[in-house]
């Protein structure tokens, strides 16, 4: 077992081992494995991994290239979703062989992955088929990988139901599943995310930019215009810019509602247009078009 690669991660993220082991063990537990090689239980010490940004697997000098593999292809599946390549998603996830999964955290990247694509790609997600379908993903998350809830791939799964229900229009349970992604999100308001694994605050972004899109559906546009500043503020001093063609474009219809000056509007769906050319985000950039000939329109008729 790779214990260097342990510490030094632990190092790195600056915490000292009381921290790391606060709510898991005993830093004397901790010590043992770090100082003497004793092993303690897979479950805590998968804990202690996750709360790394690790997997027991990452600390195995035997991980095979086909498990680096299938891991790079998972990264480059949520990379996909994120700038809303969804072909590429689709086709990668067909590439994944789950019964290569054996750590908890690459089964768990797996179902929200999954469910995540069926949600997004499917415009028939009303249906009782691909509802039902979509929520086996989370659900085997929720209660089976993730029984205690202690790992980010919880409120990540409790994301994709809300989404789910409030593409079916069912406020009420979209409602109850975004209750528990905005109650994590205050959790970590203070957290800093400066260091941190790179899969870990693109998660937390996600999570804020659909909690803003979900304020905005329910007409909390101020709301959704705090969740989206305190969002770009994270993207800016990570220097991430996958999700500001979908932040500004959402900030553009935004304004729309809200009745703000045009000048405003137009300043911000030429910043989408510009970060979705420059993350080759089509999606985006054909919504941008559609949002400015109609924009276009409206003044040239008043």
């Amino acid at each position: 077992m790779d214990i260097k690669r342990f510490v030094y991660q632990r190092k790195r993220l600056g915490y000292s081992q009381v921290a790391l082991s606060k709510g898991i063990c005993t830093q004397s537990t901790l010590s043992k494995f770090e100082s003497n090689g004793q092993v303690p239980s897979l479950t805590i010490l998968a804990q202690l991994c996750d709360r790394l940004g690790l997997t027991i697997d990452d600390l195995s000098k035997d991980n095979t290239s086909s498990i680096r593999y299938m891991r790079s292809l998972l990264d480059q599946i949520e990379l996909a979703l994120m700038i809303e390549h969804f072909p590429q998603a689709v086709s990668n996830l067909k590439k994944i062989r789950l019964e290569e999964l054996k750590s908890p955290q690459d089964r768990m990247q797996y179902y929200y992955l999954k469910g995540m694509i069926y949600t997004l790609t499917n415009n028939n997600a009303s249906t009782n088929n691909n509802a039902s379908t979509s929520l086996f993903n989370f659900t085997k998350i929720l209660d089976e990988l993730d029984e205690q809830h202690r790992t980010i791939f919880s409120p990540l799964a409790y994301l994709g139901s809300g989404i789910l229900y409030a593409r079916q229009n069912s406020m009420e349970h979209a409602d109850f599943f975004f209750s528990k992604v905005i109650s994590f999100l205050r959790s970590k308001a203070d957290e800093d995310l400066a260091g941190v694994d790179r899969n870990y605050y693109l998660r937390i972004v996600t999570m804020m930019y659909y909690a803003a899109e979900y304020h905005s559906l329910n007409k909390r546009l101020e709301v959704s215009n705090q969740v989206l500043e305190a969002t770009t503020k994270i993207c800016a001093s990570n220097h991430v810019t996958y999700f500001l063609p979908r932040i500004k474009l959402l900030e553009a219809n935004n304004a729309i509602e809200l009745g703000e000056n045009s000048k405003k509007i137009r300043r911000l769906l030429t910043e989408a247009e510009v970060f979705a050319r420059f993350n080759k985000n089509n999606v985006v950039e054909v919504q941008v078009a559609a949002l400015l000939n109609n924009f276009d329109k409206t003044i040239s008729n008043k």
